[in-house]
């Protein structure tokens, strides 16, 4: 029998984070706390996103009430694939009370994809960021007319230094006819882009995928599609690797399955972030430092978000943060 304590957050945006979906002010969640009957205590985190897929924070809230202030490992090897961000924190919990702790990643700033600001925001921040050691950024596209994302990704990219490369993330919010126009314009500069990034909604872009298969050169990459598990392997059964998968493991569900389904299948991946709290950011990253020595294409992991933050949790070790909430 395990202690659970639970304590929720919210986490403020510098600025708004402006996306398909709409304004984003701040980031909430849970960070549970088990302790065993030895004093050992291990920290998880559940940081749901609905609008991927995911349970809302209400539901985990439940689960978490549910369960009052004790726990058992069977209770969270059961928790069911509909709260992938539970089965994300109480695993990681479980896991880190019940581990040897290992020193935290590492990670060179060329290996992190940093995320600009959308609109002309962009041509502001990149500099910064670059100097800091970032050479590949996402910059998120959908959000104003084709016209001028199109003329602000051209001035972007004639800015940029060599070497430098562009994700362009439209989270779902394209037509297929501004997908198109899109690839073409990255195909125009195919040293620059690194894959264009969930074109179209879930439930149309697998369709319209395999129907230009072959048309354009830039690679293709799917997030919204494959949050969770579930449809992380619903999307492969029909696209196999023909597309890049963005998965965030603090979303996805079960590390270990996810771990065991990315190496099967030899999945061409990038690990990114779920704008978590430190405490899940170093669960995902062990994830990716794992997927990376087990042989996955090592691109850049999208964890270059900590600038969105007013605060100092990122300094904060697990302990540290829960005193503070």
């Amino acid at each position: 029998m395990l202690q659970l304590a639970v304590r929720p957050y919210r986490r403020p945006f510098r600025t708004p984070l402006q996306t398909h979906h709409g304004l984003w002010g701040q980031r909430e969640g849970l960070i549970m706390r088990l302790q065993d009957d030895k004093g050992q205590v291990g920290f998880g985190e559940i940081a749901p996103i609905p609008w991927f897929g995911t349970e809302t924070l209400a539901m985990a809230k439940d689960l978490c009430a549910q369960w009052s202030d004790t726990v058992v490992p069977e209770q969270i090897a059961a928790i069911p694939a509909e709260l992938p961000a539970c089965q994300f924190g109480f695993a990681q919990a479980l896991r880190s009370l019940h581990g040897r702790r290992l020193p935290d990643p590492k990670y060179s700033p060329a290996q992190i994809c940093a995320l600009l600001p959308a609109g002309a925001a962009a041509l502001e921040v990149w500099s910064t960021l670059w100097q800091r050691g970032h050479r590949t950024f996402k910059w998120k596209i959908g959000v104003a007319p084709f016209h001028q994302e199109r003329a602000l990704f051209q001035a972007l990219v004639a800015a940029l230094p060599p070497g430098t490369h562009l994700r362009l993330d439209a989270n779902g919010g394209l037509t297929p006819e501004v997908g198109q126009q899109w690839l073409m314009v990255c195909d125009a500069a195919p040293d620059r882009v690194e894959f264009l990034e969930q074109p179209l909604p879930p439930d149309v872009i697998v369709d319209w995928v395999s129907a230009i298969a072959g048309t354009f050169q830039t690679a293709i990459a799917l997030d919204e599609s494959v949050a969770t598990i579930s449809q992380l392997q619903s999307v492969y059964q029909r696209l196999q690797n023909r597309v890049v998968y963005v998965v965030k493991p603090a979303i996805a569900g079960f590390s270990e399955q996810l771990y065991t389904l990315c190496t099967q299948h030899h999945l061409e991946i990038v690990v990114s972030s779920a704008l978590e709290t430190p405490v899940g950011r170093r669960a995902a990253l062990m994830l990716a430092q794992r997927l990376w020595a087990a042989g996955v294409p090592q691109r850049p992991l999208g964890f270059g978000v900590g600038h969105w933050f007013q605060d100092n949790w990122d300094t904060l070790s697990e302990e540290a943060l829960w005193s503070q909430l």
